[in-house]
């Protein structure tokens, strides 16, 4: 029992001494461990802290990345599309184009046939259409000279020069009377030389022009009955419509007094020196005198010596020159 009590004495004695070395120890250590697990939580924190930071870069990045790769998408997508509606409206705007000069060709076609149309039945009628009176009065007032040369060999050449025409139209006129007043006993016949010249004034669609007419009507009248020599002289005007409905008024002497003479009718003008080219022109109407004094022979039946006034009219045809 003594020697179990002296075990556990030496075991106290060598136990306690390790014990308070080891406790000694134990309390000079710990600031060291404490800064040093300071540090490493601190080191710790920093590395989670870098680790938070370059997550949320990345995810920013990404972020962006995904972003700018929509807007680049997008951009293709409407790049695309504008690129196909410009194809489209280019093809619409070339369809449209060709089908506005196949229109125009077509009315040009239909304009040209419609003109021909025009001219062929102006033609026919004797009428001209207004293209055509407008050309040929410029034709008219212009001042041309057309040299035509003929090679008659390899040194000589001959010349001929075609001037305009100077406006003047000379026509002999012939009728034929059917109606008279009571003083004549049988109807004139006879004709007259009309001189038109290029003189005159236009209204509208009227040209009248400044002519002399002379001429000479035999026929038979007054009681007794005796012959009767009209002889005609005088100045006046022509008025022409449309080159196709013409009447032409003079005044001066008829026979013994003075009187006045009227032709009036349709002239033939467009088909002869338009569509002939021809220089003569056929008018065809009515012809008609009045006088104040038809004879200076005294009429027994009439009770009149200061002048026997009378009419009388017929068909008569014009053959007209240019010159």
């Amino acid at each position: 029992m003594k020697k179990k009590r002296n075990y556990i004495a030496r075991y106290l004695l060598l136990v306690l001494p390790l014990l308070f070395i080891n406790l000694n120890a134990q309390e000079e250590v710990d600031p060291l461990e404490t800064a040093r697990l300071a540090k490493s939580a601190a080191e710790k924190a920093q590395a989670e802290a870098e680790a938070a930071t370059e997550a949320a870069i990345q995810s920013a990045a990404t972020k962006a990345a995904s972003q700018a790769r929509e807007n680049a998408v997008q951009s293709r997508k409407n790049a695309e599309e504008k690129k196909i509606a410009d194809a489209e409206a280019a093809e619409t705007k070339k369809q449209a184009d060709a089908e506005a000069a196949e229109e125009a060709e077509l009315d040009a076609l239909a304009k040209a046939a419609g003109d021909e149309a025009r001219k062929k039945i102006a033609q026919e009628l004797g009428l001209e259409i207004e293209e055509e009176l407008e050309k040929a009065t410029a034709e008219e007032t212009d001042s041309t000279e057309v040299e035509v040369a003929e090679e008659t060999d390899s040194t000589e050449v001959e010349e001929f020069v075609v001037k305009e025409s100077l406006g003047y139209n000379v026509g002999f006129t012939g009728s034929v009377g059917f109606v008279n007043g009571s003083y004549i006993t049988n109807t004139p016949v006879g004709g007259s030389i009309v001189l038109t010249t290029p003189f005159g004034f236009k209204v509208g669609p009227l040209d009248a022009t400044v002519s002399l007419a002379a001429g000479t009507y035999n026929g038979e009248g007054g009681d007794p009955v005796e012959p009767l020599k009209s002889i005609l002289y005088g100045v006046g005007v022509n008025a022409t419509l449309f080159q196709f409905v013409f009447s032409e008024t003079h005044l001066g002497m008829i026979a013994a007094g003075p009187g006045v003479r009227n032709f009036s009718g349709i002239s033939l003008e467009r088909i002869m020196k338009k569509g002939l080219n021809l220089p003569v022109n056929i008018l065809v109407g009515g012809e008609g005198f009045i006088t104040t004094n038809v004879s200076d022979t005294p009429c027994t039946s009439c009770k009149k010596t200061d002048g026997i006034m009378t009419y009388w009219g017929g068909l008569g045809f014009r053959l007209d020159y240019s010159f």
